[in-house]
């Protein structure tokens, strides 16, 4: 708003002083015309003769002189005495101050001018004797009403300029106004147009992405809501259900089943919690990573080697030829990443599930390969949006409620790198990772 005032304030300043300037240049030429025609040094000559011309007449025939005179001279002529120049010049704005009537008295040229009017008096008296020569009433042909016109143009000029650099403002602002107003009302696909005037594009563009960051928000809430109600019932059930059998039972073995069972889902419990809890934080707020340098290859054995302990039946294998592959990781993040997308293999995969990390490019390349049914090429690209899931089925066995791999795509974003689909060389999904080595991300 600065910058908006700032560039507002220049404008008229410079406009002013443009149009104030040129203004002027024509008015003065406008009263240099006009000026030609009354100065004082024309009258000042123009006196000089008729005050000679009239010492050759008796006072008694130089008024009838001046009346015939006149005719010839354009405008009136007269022969005051000073009471009578004293009464006839007495009200505003000719009234005559002390001082020009002591100039006037003393032999000096006195002008006097009616704005109002347009018009000029010039007054000298004789070299003998008291009378005063009048010449005028004279018209200058400048009045107020030129003044006035004069400061319309001025105005009116001014005022064009404002409303040339107003009015794109104002219909940018009128459209930012409907823009908020119909996103107000509950339209979240309202957008402010980017067509509007350079100094409120920052305003439109920052309006856009608060639009796209609540809308998101919101339809993540309904997502979490939609989670919350459906995808928690089933294990919830489970328990109740496993409770109430193991009150009913009377074996141990059964009684202790049922609590097996109970324990089991209370652990998938927590896990949706977790994703759900992890993807919400990420809506709320931008993760702070702790971004260190890492070896790949031991974090990628440690996880690993978690998952043989409970998945004995699966053959787990990592393949890292460089063992001194390096990135520049949060290693919690990181770790997360790979456990999501080897929880995700081992709910598909058959028998075999290798991962591997090989340098390409300038590019460090993680792969997690199974041998399972694999991913359609026209569903790849969706899987990593929030809460999709390609099979319907909610039993343990595939699990989750579609948050993993959207948690995945979240923090590899975050480390400047990206996560895809491919086809593995198992006969499975091939989930492959890359991200900048460790002297490329900073």
């Amino acid at each position: 708003m600065n910058h908006l005032f700032l560039r507002l304030y220049l404008l008229v300043a410079i406009t002013i002083v443009g149009l104030g300037w040129s203004i002027d240049r024509i008015y003065d030429q406008h009263l240099q015309q006009a000026d030609a025609l009354t100065d004082s040094d024309v009258h000042k000559g123009t006196l000089f003769l008729l005050n000679r011309e009239l010492l050759r007449y008796p006072q008694s025939q130089r008024k009838d002189y001046l009346s015939a005179a006149a005719a010839s001279f354009g405008y009136p002529l007269a022969l005051l005495t000073m009471q009578q120049v004293d009464t006839r010049f007495s009200a505003p704005p000719l009234s005559l101050t002390a001082q020009q009537r002591t100039y006037l008295e003393r032999g000096g040229l006195l002008a006097l001018y009616d704005d109002d009017a347009g018009s000029s008096w010039f007054l000298q008296r004789m070299s003998e004797g008291n009378e005063v020569m009048v010449l005028g009433p004279i018209d200058s042909g400048v009045s107020t009403s030129s003044d006035a016109l004069f400061s319309s143009l001025f105005l009116a000029g001014l005022a064009l300029a404002v409303f040339i650099w107003a009015w794109p403002l104002s219909r940018g602002l009128v459209s930012l106004t409907r823009s908020t107003e119909a996103f107000g009302k509950g339209d979240f696909q309202a957008r402010a147009s980017l067509g509007v005037p350079a100094p409120l594009q920052p305003l439109a563009q920052r309006f856009n992405a608060m639009a796209r960051r609540i809308q998101r928000l919101i339809k993540s809430h309904k997502e979490l809501s939609h989670a919350v109600s459906h995808e928690l019932r089933t294990p919830v059930a489970r328990i109740r259900f496993a409770l109430e059998m193991a009150r009913d039972a009377d074996d141990p073995k059964q009684h202790q089943h049922y609590l097996d069972t109970m324990d089991s889902n209370i652990e998938e419990l927590d896990d949706l919690i977790d994703e759900l809890l992890a993807y919400a934080r990420f809506d709320r707020e931008e993760p702070q990573l702790t971004i260190q340098p890492l070896e790949l290859a031991p974090l990628l054995a440690a996880t690993l080697d978690n998952f043989r302990m409970t998945h004995g039946h699966l053959t787990l294998t990592l393949d890292v030829r460089n063992t001194n592959l390096r990135v520049n990781a949060d290693r919690d993040a990181l770790t997360r990443v790979i456990d999501n997308l080897l929880r995700n293999a081992v709910r598909y995969a058959r028998q075999h599930i290798c991962v591997s990390a090989s340098l390409q490019s300038d590019k460090v390349e993680i792969r997690i390969d199974d041998d399972g049914p694999g991913v359609p090429e026209a569903d790849r690209q969706q899987l990593f949006d929030p809460f999709v899931r390609l099979d319907t089925s909610r039993d343990r066995t595939s699990g989750g409620i579609g948050l993993g791999l959207a948690i995945v795509q979240r923090f590899v974003e975050l480390h400047h790198g990206s996560v895809e689909i491919e086809s593995a060389e198992l006969g499975g999904a091939s989930f492959v990772i890359h991200l900048p080595q460790l002297h490329h991300l900073g």
